[in-house]
């Protein structure tokens, strides 16, 4: 265990968040309260407050796209309309790193990342480190890009960080939209 309580370290950088852009409905980027209800999320179970922030937008695009490829129905996928997306500027003192060897090594994962495809696998890893560290998040390879540990997600379990959002994301710009054709 101190092996991997040793590899949890700070983290700053920039990770973008979509929500729709429905017409004459607004939304407040900083409203988590949808945040980890899915039952179909990979790093929680439905119910853990849980934030899913991407590297890029590409990376954003790519996971929503094939969530609506593997989870969604065709008739939700005509209601949603166009995601706007935003780029935040994230501080965390906290994170383990789960696309790194040594973080793999340290939670005896088999085949990793590959193991992370199956969802009980991901769950698993992501409520040990939730239940037993201090790690207020963690970085994850995209499933979209598994083959390209660059392409991250960073999943930020909010019962850790802080009520005021706007400690650990310091500020927010527009980012521009995409959607599912």
């Amino acid at each position: 265990m101190s092996a991997l309580l040793a590899l949890i370290r700070p983290w700053a950088g920039h990770a973008v968040r979509h929500i729709p852009d429905t017409p004459n409905q607004a939304y407040d980027i900083y409203d988590f309260s949808y945040a980890g209800r899915s039952a179909e999320n990979r790093w929680n179970v439905a119910g853990e407050p849980t934030l899913y922030l991407a590297k890029e937008k590409n990376v954003a695009l790519a996971e929503y796209a094939r969530h609506f490829e593997v989870n969604r129905t065709v008739g939700l996928a005509a209601k949603t309309y166009q995601r706007k997306v935003y780029r935040f500027k994230v501080a965390l003192d906290a994170v383990l790193d789960l696309r790194e060897p040594s973080v793999w090594s340290a939670l005896s994962l088999q085949n990793a990342p590959d193991c992370f495809k199956d969802k009980k696998v991901g769950r698993a890893t992501a409520a040990f480190i939730r239940n037993t560290t201090a790690a207020q998040a963690i970085l994850v390879p995209s499933m979209a890009f598994l083959d390209d540990l660059e392409q991250w997600c960073l999943v930020l379990f909010l019962e850790k960080l802080p009520d005021d959002s706007r400690r650990f994301l310091l500020n927010v710009i527009e980012d521009g939209y995409f959607e599912i054709a």
